[in-house]
């Protein structure tokens, strides 16, 4: 029940700081742009060329979709970490993490409904983005097929889920959201070059966005191993969190 009461708390923070509809707005934006640039992008090309013939391929709903993993990988990836980096450290700067946990309220629920709220956000706004890129990608390149389509995205989730968990960390191991923010995107950075380790790639969260590509282009090339590893890191991190921040003094 403390959690339910917690995490209705952080929802209702979510939606007025606007941080619900602004994570929306972004994912949306890219989602409807992937498409409408590459359908329309020999037109552009003409007319920034001045009348010279530029040869381009046919793009297909396969691009466009995987136009807006990219976007994911990247705009995503950078919303998330801004949404979340001060999701503990806030409250612990303001002085009201020490209000919420002076009652009969553990660092615990404290911390899942965090978690949770923050899922929400990031559910909803990949919900309305990649509504809008299935949607412009169907009627502009042709429908991209719809089960590839939501394992995808659902992967991508997953992985964003998963630095969403590594900010909650740091958020609550130091007393500065920037400082969180900071150390999170070291972190996804590291994973990005440790990505180039042949024998370690399959094993990264951020394999889980190769593994997206696969299906929409159909190659078949799993990353169970990656899946594994990013829900337990959510777990960890979470778990962590809890104790970190029931031993900090706030």
């Amino acid at each position: 029940m403390t959690t339910l009461v917690l995490l209705k708390k952080e929802l209702t923070e979510q939606i007025r700081t606007q941080k619900l509809l602004i994570v929306s707005v972004v994912l949306l934006v890219f989602g409807l742009a992937a498409p409408l640039v590459l359908a329309y992008l020999p037109q552009i090309m003409e007319l920034a060329g001045k009348g010279i013939v530029v040869q381009l391929p046919d793009f297909t709903p396969t691009d466009a979709v995987k136009s807006y993993l990219d976007s994911l990988g990247q705009v995503g990836l950078l919303a998330t970490i801004l949404i979340s980096m001060g999701a503990i450290a806030q409250e612990r700067e303001r002085g009201t993490a020490v209000l919420v946990l002076s009652k009969p309220v553990g660092s615990g629920p404290f911390v899942l409904a965090k978690l949770l709220a923050l899922a929400v956000v990031l559910v909803v706004g990949m919900v309305v983005g990649a509504l809008g890129n299935y949607v412009y990608t169907t009627v502009l390149l042709g429908p991209p097929d719809s089960v590839a389509f939501a394992s995808a995205n659902l992967l991508a989730g997953l992985y964003l889920l998963s630095v969403i968990s590594m900010s909650l960390l740091f958020s609550a191991a130091i007393k500065n959201q920037i400082g969180a923010g900071v150390l999170t995107l070291g972190v996804v950075l590291a994973g990005g070059l440790l990505s180039m380790v042949p024998p370690l790639e399959p094993y990264l969260p951020s394999s889980l966005m190769h593994w997206a590509y696969s299906m929409i282009a159909g190659t078949g090339d799993n990353r169970w191993a990656a899946l594994a590893v990013t829900w337990a890191i959510v777990l960890i991190c979470t778990v962590a969190a809890v104790r970190v921040l029931h031993r900090q003094e706030l």
